[in-house]
């Protein structure tokens, strides 16, 4: 494998244009890989030498922009800028401009079997749930809920949110709103909750 620590650095922008390839086409070729990363396939090929390879460096940087999108909002959570949500509202906004990232952890489950990945997954996970103690603790999640449930619900509106505002449907600026108004909310009406 490629030494993970100073290859992400030094090829961030290129692995961060392969996840966006690999988000919108799967099967990209690494042809179609070195284009949208505006390289040459035989340089692509010099710095990885198999799509698996590849695949794990890009794997290894998304997760970490994810935490350190996730460590970054939790930051301003304790450094009391988090406007008595416990950094909900900072942990969204950093969330949504990675979904590229999000996404492909979610959708690469032949990483699954990729310690160093799955190892990866673990620390940023740790972090988000960490996040969704703070606001717990705030009192703006319930606390009947699995934070496991917390954090799957998060992401998979975290990734609807960016890809609304990837297609159109949705501007950037109102995306961290609607967020945390369904997360908070749901989407189901009082008389409907009370019915139950």
């Amino acid at each position: 494998m490629v030494a993970v620590g100073q290859e992400l650095a030094r090829h961030a922008v290129l692995l961060d244009a392969a996840v966006r390839c690999l988000v919108a086409q799967p099967r990209a070729s690494l042809a179609q890989i070195a284009t949208a990363a505006g390289i040459g396939r035989t340089t692509l090929f010099k710095l990885f030498a198999t799509r698996d390879q590849l695949e794990h460096a890009v794997a290894m940087r998304a997760l970490s922009v994810c935490e350190a999108a996730i460590n970054s909002a939790s930051g301003h959570a304790e450094e009391g800028e988090q406007g008595g949500d416990g950094g909900l509202r900072a942990l969204v906004t950093a969330l949504i401009p990675i979904g590229p990232q999000l996404t492909f952890v979610w959708r690469s489950t032949s990483l699954d079997v990729d310690e160093e990945v799955v190892g990866a997954y673990h620390r940023m996970d740790a972090a988000l749930l960490g996040a969704l103690a703070s606001a717990r603790q705030a009192g703006v999640l319930r606390a009947d809920r699995p934070e496991w449930w917390l954090g799957q619900t998060l992401y998979a509106l975290v990734h609807v949110a960016w890809d609304s505002v990837q297609c159109g449907q949705l501007a950037r600026l109102d995306a961290p709103d609607l967020v945390l108004d369904t997360l908070l909310g749901g989407v189901g009406t009082l008389a409907a909750r009370t019915a139950r």
